[in-house]
């Protein structure tokens, strides 16, 4: 058996405006002691399931480009012992603009990162002012040369949009820039405004101006036409890819597969598991990984639920036959009358082998999922 691996690097410069991840700015002092918790944390997994195979490694956070090349080097000898990372295996790290040095790319490139994930989110100054980023346009530009001269051949590209004050037409020029860059990879995630952050506070205040719906979908529409157009899959909601550039690592959330994730924060899911780390980070430091971590035992609606959600994020869909066999029931049947309302309102069809969110749907993919929850 062959698991995902995820890494949490909870350190920034500075903490974006929409951020409500479990990351820190100012406390970069920390790191060295972080890396020895996570080398021990990498211990603790390896020793449990016998050095288990790694079929891909995504390095996120936070600003995981924060690191020195030493940090760099060191986190990923410890995870080549611990762990056995098939040769084929996707090693996926983000990078965000203003952080990103030939120097670690170099120590990227030599400890097998093959895929880089550049944290962009839109190339308009003003919009990337408000969201708190510590680039501007230009720097997204120099970051993503300077990887593509380090060698890389997988470069993603994350946007986002309906950001305050956003227009269509600043979108559209955001997603064509990204275009233009050529990246193999591009993600356009639609702005969540989350409880406890700045842009929430400004909603509670009545001084946020967020696009209303129509122009979100319009700016939903756009993007799947131009990239469309430029060659680029929809192959996830928010994800499209060149042929053959897939994220692996994501498609292992989406197919409800084992994965591990070490770090502050960090979620495992392990043969029906559910596990998460404590976001208090002196617990972490203390490394007694059995007192950080909350379990959940999924219930077989839990999973029957998971599937569901996570399937239909694909734009292929969610696989009857593997729902079946997995469940010993047939989706169709379990959900007769949700999928005929969800087919009358024009946000599900089936399609053979498959039942899969119209576009309709794709944009009101979170009303669809709570049918299922």
């Amino acid at each position: 058996m062959s698991y995902s691996l995820y890494v949490h690097i909870p350190f920034c410069k500075k903490k974006c405006n929409y951020c409500d991840f479990p990351s820190y700015a100012g406390k970069e002092s920390l790191i060295p002691d972080y890396i020895e918790a996570l080398k021990g944390e990498s211990g603790y997994y390896s020793s449990i399931y016998e050095k288990p195979r790694i079929k891909t490694v995504f390095v996120g956070g936070g600003t995981p480009t924060l690191l020195s090349e030493a940090d760099i080097l060191n986190l990923f000898d410890t995870l080549r012992s611990d762990f056995s990372i098939l040769p084929d295996a996707e090693i996926t790290f983000e990078a965000n603009p203003g952080t990103v040095t030939k120097e670690k790319l170099k120590a990227l490139s030599s400890c097998g990162v093959n895929r880089i994930s550049l944290g962009a989110q839109t190339f308009n100054n003003k919009l990337l002012k408000k969201l708190g980023r510590i680039h501007l346009e230009h720097e997204i530009i120099e970051a993503y040369v300077m990887i593509r001269e380090a060698g890389f051949r997988n470069i993603n590209i994350d946007l986002i949009f309906a950001l305050p004050g956003e227009s269509i037409k600043d979108w559209y020029e955001t997603i064509k820039k990204a275009v233009d860059l050529k990246p193999e990879h591009i993600s356009t995630y639609n702005l969540q405004v989350e409880e406890g952050t700045p842009l929430y506070l400004d909603k509670m205040e009545g001084s946020l101006n967020l696009p209303d719906e129509d122009s979100e979908l319009k700016m939903f529409r756009a993007s799947l036409t131009y990239l469309a157009v430029n060659g680029y899959r929809h192959y996830e909601i928010s994800n499209f890819a060149r042929k053959g550039f897939e994220c692996r690592h994501n498609i292992t959330y989406w197919t409800l597969e084992d994965y591990i994730g070490i770090g502050l924060g960090a979620h495992s899911y392990i043969n029906g598991i559910r596990i998460e780390n404590t976001v208090d980070m002196d617990k972490y430091l203390s490394k007694v990984f059995k007192e950080i971590k909350s379990e959940h035992v999924n219930t077989n609606k839990e999973n029957m639920s998971e599937m569901i959600f996570l399937g239909l994020r694909l734009i292929e869909g969610l696989d009857l036959k593997n729902f079946a066999g997995k469940f010993g029931v047939s989706f169709r049947e379990l959900y007769s009358k949700e999928i005929e309302e969800l087919i009358s309102d024009g946000l599900l069809e089936i399609t053979g082998k498959n039942a899969r969110l119209t576009k309709k749907g794709l944009f009101l993919a979170n009303e669809v999922f709570k049918i299922f929850l």
